[in-house]
């Protein structure tokens, strides 16, 4: 069998276990994809402002919602339903994987409104983290908030920005297997910071380090963030998903024909990757087991 292009190989190549597949193409701007329990996969088209599945099995994506507020990153929340971030309504919203149900979890903090929530994960204790850019802000003048945070919010709906020095463009963003670190891609700086992060969902400001620096040889930082059971990180930058052992020296890249911008685990065993890349969505199967959202529905 054909494996996927392999950038920069330092053993990468030894975790792939297929080819790069195309699952769909013609959308505007692909992000936040997502596996659901039937074998399906939804995803955002940003700029058309549309939620698409693709049914098990394959075949043509349809729409499963309209007018998203620019959806972006999404997750399962401790209830099941999925939560997802709100590029251009400058909230966090969940949904029924319907696409009914729709409402606000968070779009405001001590009276501000946040800027532009980005993407999000939610820790096995129900903490629900979601990074705050300013991309969907329509105009300086607009921006409430005198920083771009990281937020968490807890199961009893306690909103605070956890990490708000330093950050340009947070984005992607992504628990440590033993969920003891938190990493968070900022675009803008081409690099991923990491963080010690406690019980009661603090973090550490002095564990704050650079886990990884990016040097593409196209333009675009680092976006979606993904980890594995053992610890390797997973991250849509130009030229492809790039891989990172837990000591942060890169493992090699797998190479996609456009930029990506983000990625998630696929199917019951997690052993697949599925990739979102401006107006097309791809996957490739791999040797290992990704680090799956601990809330996905049985």
């Amino acid at each position: 069998m054909t494996t996927a292009s392999i950038l920069r190989d330092e053993g990468l190549i030894d975790l792939i276990a297929g080819p790069l597949e195309t699952l769909a193409q013609g959308f505007e701007f692909t992000e936040g994809p997502l596996w659901l329990p039937d074998d399906s996969l939804i995803w955002q088209d940003i700029k058309a402002e549309r939620t698409y599945r693709l049914p098990p099995g394959g075949g043509p994506a349809a729409v499963l919602r309209e007018r998203t507020g620019a959806a972006n990153g999404q997750t399962f929340g401790p209830d099941g339903r999925i939560v997802f971030c709100e590029q251009n309504g400058r909230r966090v919203s969940r949904m029924n994987s319907d696409g009914s149900g729709v409402e606000t979890v968070a779009e405001r903090f001590e009276g501000k409104r946040l800027n532009s929530p980005n993407d999000v994960v939610c820790r096995s204790d129900g903490l629900m983290v979601f990074t705050d850019p300013p991309y969907g802000v329509p105009s300086p003048e607009q921006k409430e908030l005198p920083y771009q945070a990281v937020f968490s919010l807890t199961t009893d709906g306690v909103l605070r920005p956890i990490i708000h020095e330093g950050f340009e463009k947070p984005n992607g963003l992504a628990f440590s297997p033993d969920e003891r670190t938190l990493y968070v891609c900022d675009t803008a700086k081409y690099h991923i910071r990491a963080f010690q992060i406690d019980a009661s969902g603090r973090v550490d400001p002095a564990s704050d380090r650079v886990f990884a620096t990016m040097d593409p040889e196209q333009p675009g930082g680092p976006d979606g963030l993904k980890v594995d059971r053992e610890g390797r990180l997973y991250v849509a930058v130009a030229q492809g998903i790039w891989v990172y052992r837990p000591d942060g020296t890169l493992l090699g890249i797998i190479a996609t024909p456009k930029r990506p911008s983000n990625l998630n685990w696929w199917g019951r065993d997690g052993r697949s990757l599925a990739i979102t890349a401006v107006d097309s969505v791809y996957r490739v199967r791999l040797k290992v087991e990704g680090v799956t959202p601990p809330f996905l529905p049985a």
